[in-house]
């Protein structure tokens, strides 16, 4: 499978983290999200003689808008699914995929949930995506108004390439705001931009955007925690599919 298909990546460049470091960064990531979508970490053997990742990658697989994701510490967040609508039957044939993301990804392994989170409440490195989920959670948990939540993802053009950040946009009482997690008690009124175009918001960020992209939360606004299976098809067809949208800005080794 060729890695062009997941060049929707989300991240912070970053050096590897060492196994043991990087499971509990990964448990604690899937704490953020897991009673509100299906999650699993994973354990995966690394056999490739040249690759970004360490021999043994604690990942954090996930799903979100009819797609698998894939977190590493390393990476960040980037799509693992090829295709939308295909999540169900993803979950159950994870090899392929992951192997696109690196081909050294040759063993891998379903790592037992935590039930309590790990006790340190450091930031998630290069954690931007899920971090701008956790705080739709917790404004939900807490009674407050939302009203069509998206992942705003913008990148910058460096001269080391291509590199991105996400951040959490909604509305609330008809006006526009963002919450970028890198300061999550200051929420950003948006003014003077159109709100269903991604470029146009990321734009009154920061003036740099080379280009940017919304991911939809809604599925989140209509479900309690834990009833996230109900918005997954049992079955997929090729006639309902859609490929997920590549990024050619961005290429696999350029992150942000």
């Amino acid at each position: 499978m060729p890695n062009a298909a997941h060049f929707l990546s989300v991240a912070a460049l970053a050096t590897g983290l060492g196994s043991d470091t990087s499971l509990e960064v990964v448990q604690r990531a899937q704490f953020l999200i897991r009673s509100h979508t299906w999650s699993e970490v994973v354990r995966i053997e690394n056999t490739g003689a040249s690759s970004r990742y360490p021999r043994t990658v604690n990942a954090l697989v996930f799903q979100l808008d009819s797609v698998l994701w894939f977190y590493t510490p390393t990476d960040g967040t980037q799509s693992l699914s090829l295709f939308r609508g295909r999540a169900e039957s993803d979950r159950h044939n994870l090899g392929p995929l992951l192997a696109a993301i690196d081909g050294g990804f040759t063993a891998w392994e379903v790592t037992p949930q935590v039930g309590q989170p790990p006790t340190r409440r450091t930031r998630l490195p290069n954690g931007c995506f899920i971090e701008s989920m956790a705080i739709l959670f917790d404004r939900l948990a807490h009674g407050a108004r939302v009203e069509n939540p998206k992942l705003l993802s913008y990148y910058v053009a460096y001269p080391g390439g291509i590199r991105g950040h996400t951040v959490l946009q909604f509305t609330s009482a008809g006006r526009v705001q963002v919450i970028d997690p890198d300061s999550p008690s200051s929420p950003r009124r948006i003014r003077y931009a159109d709100e269903g175009d991604a470029t146009s918001v990321a734009l009154r960020i920061r003036g740099d955007i080379a280009k940017a992209r919304h991911l939809p939360l809604d599925e989140f606004l209509y479900r309690p925690p834990g009833q996230y299976c109900a918005t997954v098809p049992t079955a997929s067809f090729s006639g309902h599919e859609q490929p997920v949208p590549a990024q050619p800005e961005t290429s696999r080794n350029t992150r942000s």
